[in-house]
């Protein structure tokens, strides 16, 4: 529930975290912020990406209702500050999107590996895979110099990613569940979060408990830009790089969200 809350915080409602703390702890230096922790009492933003600030509830909000909680509390910041939110929440189809982008989180985050698709120095694409992690709202692979993505993304650092479901779990084999992102990688460096991501890695993956100290081991975070959710026949989305879903007809026509 915890990981569900950051992650579509941070992917989908990141406009709204740097006005918490401008709001309700009086910060106007705030010019960002990311959520990296929550629990009945309060929240923790990374602030202009250096500086962790706790905000808190407005009252004492147990999981199952903290996104309500946090709507509300959006609302008054915006209400205050004078910051109207956008057009596209105030459309009946929201809630509707909202379900979808919840729906994306709860799917990626049962991974454990992602598939890679990287192109070469000579323009050959290239598919291999790769261990997978979210974490905190931001998502990383762990790679060896000696995989074929390696030098791909050290060269070039764009790529797409694909989250299918198994094929013993799909019902229709033609029709698997699948996310499929671009996206940009950043090679990160060995410190102290290198460790803590690594040490939530190692509870995934248990031969990363011997890899994560070889220094031809790195950690890969990604950055999804844009991408497309297919759940079945006719139910196709596409995802734009501001986070909004849009549903795509059989014409190939794309539309606000529009479901049942």
């Amino acid at each position: 529930m915890k990981d569900r809350i950051l992650n579509h915080m941070n992917e989908d409602h990141n406009d709204v975290l740097a006005l918490y703390v401008r709001y309700f702890n009086k910060r106007d230096d705030v010019k960002e912020a990311r959520l990296i922790d929550v629990n009945e009492e309060e929240m923790t933003l990374r602030v202009n990406g250096n500086e962790d600030v706790k905000v808190k509830f407005t009252k004492r909000t147990e999981f199952e209702h903290m996104h309500l909680e946090m709507v509300k509390m959006a609302k008054i910041a915006r209400k205050e500050l004078g910051i109207p939110a956008p057009e596209r929440y105030k459309d009946k189809s929201h809630l509707q999107e909202e379900e979808i982008k919840i729906e994306i989180n709860d799917f990626i985050r049962k991974f454990k590996s992602v598939i890679l698709g990287t192109v070469t120095e000579d323009g050959e694409p290239n598919v291999t895979y790769a261990p997978f992690l979210r974490f905190r709202g931001d998502d990383y692979i762990f790679i060896s110099t000696t995989g074929d993505h390696f030098d791909n993304l050290k060269n070039n650092g764009k790529l797409e990613v694909l989250f299918i479901e198994d094929e013993e779990k799909s019902k229709m084999i033609s029709a698997r569940t699948r996310v499929r992102y671009k996206a940009v990688a950043e090679f990160l460096e060995r410190n102290a979060q290198f460790e803590e991501i690594m040490d939530e890695f190692q509870q995934k993956d248990s031969l990363i408990k011997m890899t994560r100290t070889m220094k031809d081991f790195y950690l890969v975070k990604l950055k999804l830009i844009k991408g497309r959710y297919i759940k079945g026949i006719g139910k196709a989305y596409d995802i734009a790089e501001n986070g909004e879903i849009k549903h795509i007809t059989q014409d190939g026509h794309v539309y606000g969200h529009k479901e049942k």
